[in-house]
């Protein structure tokens, strides 16, 4: 079921939704000295995560999940393959397509990740009642798809 948004109600939630996102950035941002030694950033952490999930990924997969240029993709992978956090092969069933998957380095990055993550979110959460949190990530279930799985 869709839904046309343009009222004055649709503006309120983009406005909180902006809101908890630069929250959760800057969370993220004030944590990254205590587990970004290798200096990833976000960018980097988000093509981590992003791999994470889609692994073992094309390239040009990439490129359309983060909605970025190839090119900007393709300098961040490279930055994230010298420092080991991620690997490039050649795919299996086409010799022409590059996939990247997650080296163990990186899988521990994800994992420290996932981890600072929640707990910036649990942070901002914090006031909500535990129902408050199952209706939450229900809503959020209903309108962000698994990777691979279109949005209905």
């Amino acid at each position: 079921m869709s839904t046309n948004f343009t009222g004055a109600s649709d503006i309120r939630i983009a406005q909180l939704v902006d809101r908890l996102f630069r929250r959760i950035h800057a969370g993220l941002h004030s944590r990254a000295p205590e587990f970004d030694k290798d200096n990833i950033g976000p960018g980097g952490s988000m093509i981590l995560l992003t791999i994470e999930e889609l692994q073992p990924t094309p390239i040009h997969a990439l490129v359309t999940h983060l909605a970025r240029d190839k090119s900007q993709i393709t300098r961040a992978l490279k930055s994230l393959e010298t420092k080991g956090m991620i690997k490039r092969q050649t795919a299996e069933d086409d010799g022409r397509v590059v996939v990247v998957a997650l080296t163990d380095t990186g899988q521990h990055m994800v994992e420290q990740l996932q981890v600072v993550l929640a707990e910036t979110i649990g942070e901002i959460l914090g006031p909500l009642a535990a129902e408050d949190h199952a209706v939450l990530e229900t809503l959020l279930r209903r309108v962000v798809p698994p990777p691979g799985r279109a949005q209905s």
